[in-house]
């Protein structure tokens, strides 16, 4: 498609602009799509590693079936696990060629130029006191240059890049686990709340300089104007670098020739800048560019811009401008995401070869200390009788396993740092695969005396009731707050199906109630041997997995690691868990043997 300045080009005078203080009629909302490009694989895409798992500025998020973080009752503070990774130096925010500096009075050409001094009583010198105060340089504040630049820029938009993917060692790993990750605003916690009352504050300031610049006749004044705005000129070269990394080679000199922002100053002073009509060439290059699902947000642009125009409405220029950073961050996003899903068999075929890499460069630079995983793999083959073969992935599987027990709460080791939120969603899976068991084995002791044999059709209904009792709340913490609830269901169903009719007695109920409430708790000596039994199971179940891979490719194995969602079913569980063990017992093996 031409993307052309079309009106934009055709008029030389824009219309005149009249300033009017209220607010627009107009809001927007996104869709979320995807946007179809080529991509070029980097050459050297296994090296030059960054040392950063995650970054402030967008977070990616797993597919729609994975739940929130959840906190388990017994879990302590995070703060207690070991961290492999370092923090490296934060790269400034202003990544512009040219942010605003504060003036230094230039150096004297002559000694005349220079306030003059009195020497008194050998080289002592003493400024006279009928001279002005001498002009101290300044040093430039970081926030007041950080202020001055738009939410959105190239710096905050770089972690999406194709190289910065490649050198996301986290994200890399988190691919193959989860065929639906993609990237999206972080916008979660203090943070993201601190992130968007910057935004918004950085608007409002824009907003007033417009006024200003728009409604003001000492903007007439060429010397005025060329020291006071600060945010218009960053804010048209910070949409022209963003929109120049998104358009084809052939579209940048437009871009370049009409996104220039000393010309849109200057017609900005003599009251001629087409707003209308640089809306109108924007939404011609952006369609051209964008995902079909993002007109509908480019029209709305438009539309705000062409309403703020005619009507004086500064604010609604101001909405309309800051609608293009919203859209040009969409289609960054959208193009990362894109490239992702593209990219995945890729970063699957070379994830085992990358981190061994990774994780031998940390190891070598004194970044990660394998005396502590080592030890922890040796205490679990110590744990083995003497009489057996050892089976290394065996002993593996089960010091995994077993260090997934709620009850217990082991450290993970260093080596695990990829993979600490996966582990805490199946340690919380297996938290609540116990407690559901021992529901059910309460169950069968009220039935003991019937004359009927419970089957597994009155279990699967017994289970299907109990998890519509806890609802939708995530959280093992909803087994203890609905205990009680569980309670009477359980002993209720068990009445029934001894015979009995109506309503089951009081004394029935309380000891249902202190049953669950006591033995629900990880201290609890029931609640060990059922957790230690289901452990046993699923390692058996683990390793008859794994032992079914052995006729399959890695890449075919790891291809279908879909390691999201929840499910306190034992299968799942187990098929979760297996992925997790090959993968990291393929990284790391060689590394625990040679203790």
């Amino acid at each position: 498609m031409d993307s052309s300045p079309g009106p934009y080009r055709s008029r030389t005078r824009g219309q005149p602009f009249h300033l009017q203080t209220s607010e627009g009629e107009y809001d927007t909302s996104s869709v979320n799509t995807t946007s179809t490009q080529s991509i070029d694989i980097p050459e050297s895409s296994s090296h030059n590693v960054g040392s950063e798992v995650s970054t402030s500025g967008y977070g990616y998020q797993s597919s729609p079936n994975t739940p929130t973080k959840r906190l388990n009752e017994s879990s302590p503070p995070p703060s207690k696990r070991s961290k492999v990774e370092e923090s490296g130096p934060s790269s400034p925010n202003c990544s512009l060629s040219e942010c605003p500096t504060p003036t230094e009075a230039p150096a004297p050409d002559s000694e005349s130029e220079r306030p003059s001094r009195v020497k008194v009583g050998g080289n002592k010198q003493f400024r006279s006191r009928s001279l002005p105060p001498p002009r101290r340089r300044r040093r430039a504040h970081p926030e007041s240059i950080q202020q001055h630049i738009p939410p959105v820029t190239l710096n905050t938009l770089r972690e999406l890049d194709l190289h910065e993917i490649y050198r996301n060692p986290k994200l890399r790993h988190d691919v193959v686990f989860d065929s639906q990750l993609h990237f999206r605003p972080n916008l979660d916690g203090n943070r993201g709340r601190r992130k968007k009352e910057m935004a918004d504050m950085y608007w409002q300031i824009v907003l007033r300089e417009c006024e200003v610049v728009l409604g003001s006749s000492r903007w007439r004044n060429a010397e005025m104007f060329s020291t006071t705005p600060r945010k218009l000129p960053i804010l048209f070269e910070t949409m022209r670098d963003i929109l120049l990394t998104l358009v084809p080679k052939t579209d940048r000199s437009d871009v370049e020739s009409i996104l220039d922002p000393p010309l849109l100053m200057q017609q900005l002073k003599h009251n001629v800048l087409d707003f209308k009509g640089l809306s109108l060439w924007l939404a011609t290059v952006l369609k051209a560019h964008c995902a079909p699902m993002r007109d509908q947000w480019v029209e709305q642009m438009v539309a705000k811009v062409a309403y703020g125009v005619d009507n004086g409405k500064v604010s609604a220029l101001v909405e309309g401008i800051q609608m293009v950073f919203g859209i040009l961050e969409a289609m960054k996003l959208d193009v990362a995401n894109h490239q992702i899903r593209t990219l995945r068999p890729h970063l699957i075929s070379t994830a085992i070869s990358f981190e061994q890499s990774y994780f031998q460069e940390r190891i070598d630079q004194g970044r990660l200390d394998m005396k502590e995983p080592r030890s922890w793999f040796a205490n679990a083959a110590a744990g083995r009788k003497t009489n057996e073969a050892l089976d290394h992935m065996a002993i593996f599987t089960g010091a995994v396993v077993d260090m997934l027990a709620p009850s217990g709460y082991a450290k993970y080791p260093a080596t695990f740092v990829f993979d600490y939120e996966r582990l805490e969603g199946l340690r919380d899976d297996i938290r609540e695969a116990t407690c559901l068991k021992m529901a059910i084995l309460f169950f069968r002791q009220l039935t003991l005396t019937s004359k009927r044999d419970v089957d597994a059709a009155t279990i699967d209904k017994l289970r299907t009731s109990i998890i519509a009792i806890l609802g939708e709340e995530d959280g093992v913490h909803r087994w203890l707050r609905h205990s009680n609830a569980v309670a009477l269901h359980v002993a209720q169903t068990a009445y029934e199906f001894n015979g009995s009719t109506g309503i089951v007695d009081a004394p029935t109920v309380k000891m249902a109630e202190n049953w669950f409430a006591k033995h629900l708790q990880t201290n609890s000596p029931i609640y060990a041997h059922v957790e230690k039994e289901i452990s046993k199971e699923l390692t058996g179940m683990v390793l008859r997995i794994i032992k079914g891979w052995s006729s399959l490719s890695t890449f075919s194995i790891m291809q279908s690691a879909d390691v999201t969602g929840s499910s306190m079913e034992l299968a799942s569980i187990a098929q979760r868990a297996s992925h997790i063990v090959f993968m990291h017992w393929r990284i790391f093996g060689k590394m625990y043997l040679t203790s």
